[in-house]
């Protein structure tokens, strides 16, 4: 995997951290913070568990309308953020840092396996013939 590749899984899994977190010390839920950036509350859900990126945009509106310090979600650490977390509420928020942590794991796993495959299906979304036997070809059989 690229350092590049590498550096965006780790931001992605460092902002999922950061954005529970915050969600969990305002007290505020999935819904509340989906509508505040118009997305589902599903989509919220994506964001906390690493499973898509939420756009720098929607990170700046988020932290206007909810009223959390854009550094935090730009440049926090998340690990030195759970001490302001309720003793009470650390144990899941240690819980959902190892689901993040398992998601990009896997995440890993899948972009190693597909990245060799990248280069031909590039070629083939550009439309070139990446076929090895012209004969195959139903418009030219019959033309």
């Amino acid at each position: 995997m690229s350092a590049n590749k590498e550096a965006e899984l780790q931001e992605k899994q460092r902002v999922a951290k950061v954005l529970f977190i915050l969600r969990t010390l305002s007290k505020k839920t999935q819904t509340r913070i989906s509508k505040s950036i118009q997305v589902s509350f599903q989509q919220i859900q994506k964001y906390e568990k690493a499973m898509n990126e939420i756009g720098s945009s929607k990170l700046f509106i988020l932290c206007r309308k909810e009223d959390w310090d854009i550094n935090l979600l730009y440049r926090g650490v998340p690990e030195d953020m759970l001490p302001s977390v309720p003793l009470f509420q650390q144990d899941m928020v240690l819980k959902k840092f190892r689901e993040i942590d398992a998601n990009i794991e896997e995440e890993r796993k899948l972009q190693a396996r597909y990245a060799p495959l990248m280069p031909q299906l590039n070629r083939e979304l550009a439309y070139e013939n990446t076929f090895k036997d012209p004969v195959a070809d139903p418009i030219k059989k019959y033309a």
